[in-house]
């Protein structure tokens, strides 16, 4: 019997031990995964949600067009690639450049010519064996012939055909971007009044999001109102963009409106044709008790969050009035100026009701 109550004596004991272990972690969280805000009064902002689709900056987006005819040699580059402003998208061996070429050399000659003959002029003239008026017109033909190939080897600069034996064009990015569009292959046959791009190249420091907006929603949106953007690909960052213009006509099938956001893509995550859900925030209406979404914590059918006290930490139980996709509008066992766990609430409510 004894030793029955000596062994009960030990659990006792060492369940003690364990919740003041559990304790002391919960008064004692490591301040570099664990966050604080304050609760505060915010006023209750409507969200209204639209689908949209990342779209280009059509402000980025260079088209190029073959500028002579002939046969694709090689093509450079791939879609998706990313090229600087100058870079070799493709080569094509051109009649025309071979015309331009024949051209240069022709003109290249006369000057070469016109330059003997003036040089010899000018000795002439200075032995008195040649008039004024002969110096004259040899200086003038000098000057017709190097102005008419100066001419030639820019037309030969202008469609990159720097080799002067080869009638190679090279068709090159007019800017820096990527490869969004590529209608070209090997050994295709290309004219100069092709009317559709042979390539597209768009900058996406910039994108625009095209939204739709329902004929019963119409009057809420206005150009210049701030927007919070989620993607599919990345659920859990927030992409801020500003409504640029709002369409005037309804599409006649889908009856949606259109409407375009701009918005920064310097860090290139966002790509064309990813489909996104944008949070319009609209006018405010009553004011209720706010935290950050991330201090909430939702468990079995019911919403929690952990408030700093003088004591250490305690959960307490809430009831969620509106979720917006910034903020948690609650109300329940809690009060203005109490402090919050955001960042890590989750790990912590795991950790106390361990």
């Amino acid at each position: 019997m004894k030793n029955i109550y000596i062994l009960m004596a030990f659990i006792v004991l060492l369940n003690a031990c364990k919740h003041s272990k559990h304790t002391e972690k919960a008064e004692q969280p490591d301040s570099i995964n664990y966050k604080l805000d304050t609760v505060r009064y915010k006023a209750l902002h409507e969200e209204l949600l639209l689908n949209g689709v990342v779209a280009f900056d059509e402000g980025l987006v260079d088209r190029v067009f073959p500028l002579v005819s002939g046969t694709v040699e090689s093509v450079d580059v791939s879609l998706g690639d990313y090229v600087k402003k100058g870079q070799s998208l493709a080569t094509v061996i051109s009649s025309d450049i071979s015309d331009y070429i024949n051209d240069y050399k022709r003109d290249k000659n006369a000057y070469d010519i016109a330059k003997r003959k003036v040089e010899t002029s000018e000795e002439l003239y200075k032995a008195k064996f040649l008039s004024e008026t002969e110096l004259i017109t040899a200086r003038k033909d000098f000057e017709t012939a190097s102005d008419q190939l100066k001419r030639s080897a820019e037309i030969l600069k202008i469609y990159g055909a720097e080799n002067k034996d080869k009638p190679y064009f090279s068709v090159v990015s007019p800017i820096a971007g990527y490869v969004v569009e590529k209608n070209i292959n090997q050994g295709m046959e290309l004219r100069s009044d092709h009317s559709e791009p042979i390539f597209v190249v768009s900058s996406l420091n910039k994108v625009w999001v095209l939204a739709n907006v329902y004929e019963s929603d119409i009057a809420q949106v206005k150009q210049g109102q701030e927007v919070l953007i989620n993607t599919i690909v990345y659920p859990e960052k927030d992409f801020k963009g500003t409504i640029s213009k709002v369409g005037n006509l309804l599409d006649a099938d889908s009856k949606v409106l259109k409407v375009r956001i701009e918005l920064d893509n310097s860090d290139g995550l966002l790509k064309p044709d990813m489909f996104t859900t944008i949070h319009l925030h609209l006018s405010p209406s009553e004011k209720f008790l706010a935290v950050p979404s991330k201090a909430v914590v939702f468990d079995k059918d019911k919403y929690f969050v952990i408030v700093k006290t003088a004591k250490g930490f305690e959960v307490r139980e809430v009831k969620v009035i509106k979720d917006t996709s910034a903020f948690s509008f609650i109300g329940g066992e809690i009060k203005e100026g109490d402090q919050v766990v955001t960042e890590g609430s989750l790990l912590l409510y795991n950790e106390i009701n361990g």
